[in-house]
């Protein structure tokens, strides 16, 4: 199976090909559509809201005039939005193109950091700085559902508000280890994916994230 990927940004396009191979290694990345042959990943990424309708509707294009794609996988950020609404936004999109084509949608409820927020790990059981404990004191992403965090203050809202928690985090548990949209290495280790498809496993927190395990099979 080939797969033609619109990612919300610059990071997914730096971690989903890294993520896919954890769950179906026979998916290998290209950069050149011609060069597309038989379980070939082709990832664009979208530039963010609103910019990714308009790579989204390349991408259906595309998809409908080479016929060596089998499917079109959008990811985006539901930001503000709640999951469904933003699902309901894309398939809306999608069907006004009025192009018959597979596609499969997958919503990062509400960004990437939610779900990497997921790894238990990264959480300092004793030792930690005053934001950290802060953060925890405000919803504790060690035991409660990181999808359920609120939005920090009027000026932060829940996705800044799980970017900066996650940078907290990395920062207090590993003290030489940062992490940026520019700087995700920590996300491409194949223990971090695990423990993060693990707390959805085991708890069904993260719930969105089942979007992405089932769109590469």
């Amino acid at each position: 199976m080939n797969i033609y990927l619109v990612v919300e940004g610059f990071l997914e396009k730096k971690v989903y090909p890294k993520w896919i191979e954890f769950i179906n290694p026979e998916y290998k990345v290209v950069d050149e559509i011609d060069a597309v042959v038989t379980n070939h990943l082709y990832v664009v990424s979208g530039g963010g809201y609103p910019s990714y309708f308009d790579v989204i509707e390349g991408g259906v294009y595309d998809v409908a005039e080479n016929k060596t794609f089998d499917r079109l996988v959008i990811a985006v950020d539901s930001e503000d939005m709640s999951y469904d609404q933003k699902k309901q936004e894309i398939e809306e999109f999608i069907n006004g193109i009025d192009i018959d084509i597979e596609y499969q949608i997958v919503v990062q409820h509400f960004c990437i950091e939610t779900w990497a927020l997921g790894n238990r790990n990264i959480v300092p059981r004793h030792t930690a700085g005053e934001r950290v404990r802060n953060y925890r004191d405000i919803w504790d992403v060690l035991f409660n559902d990181p999808e359920e965090l609120p939005a920090l203050d009027d000026n932060h809202n829940r996705a800044q508000f799980a970017k900066s928690y996650l940078r907290a985090l990395l920062n207090a548990k590993f003290r030489n280890l940062s992490y940026s949209e520019r700087n995700p290495k920590v996300l491409l280790h194949p223990k971090y994916f695990k423990r993060v498809r693990s707390r959805y496993l085991e708890t069904g927190h993260i719930a969105s994230f089942n979007d992405f395990l089932t769109a590469f099979v």
